[in-house]
């Protein structure tokens, strides 16, 4: 199963879907998407994973994120969740979904999906 696969098997209890990116930060490097549009498409929103997670270091002394990194933006049509991994703290998912549903609804389907797929990808192949 590629990524895109993976990504989408993951995310489809998000409500509202429309749109996701996966991506490798700090680089921006998008390593997955699904919805409408291509790789064309989804690459503003990997940038702006990139923007919001420039600069973030780890929140303990250990290295390890003591929470989700999370980013949420909220319009009368679109929610946009931009997720930073906790075990994989380079993994960065980011969700566009419809402005009905609950926010709380789509953040905790979000993390779900983030900690599916942190568990299930390697990332050693786009290691330096």
């Amino acid at each position: 199963m590629n990524l895109d696969e993976s990504l989408a098997r993951v995310c489809e209890s998000v409500p509202g879907l429309l749109q996701g990116a996966l991506a490798l930060l700090p680089e921006g490097l998008l390593i997955g998407g699904l919805g409408e549009g291509g790789a064309f498409d989804r690459e503003p929103l990997v940038r702006s994973a990139a923007r919001c997670f420039a600069g973030a270091g780890p929140a303990n002394a250990r290295g390890a994120l003591a929470s989700y990194s999370e980013h949420v933006f909220v319009s009368r049509e679109r929610l946009v969740v931009i997720s930073r991994g906790q075990r994989q703290p380079r993994l960065a998912l980011i969700l566009v979904c419809s402005g009905e549903p609950n926010l709380a609804f789509v953040m905790s389907t979000t993390r779900r999906a983030l900690r599916a797929l942190e568990t299930s990808i390697d990332l050693a192949a786009w290691e330096a």
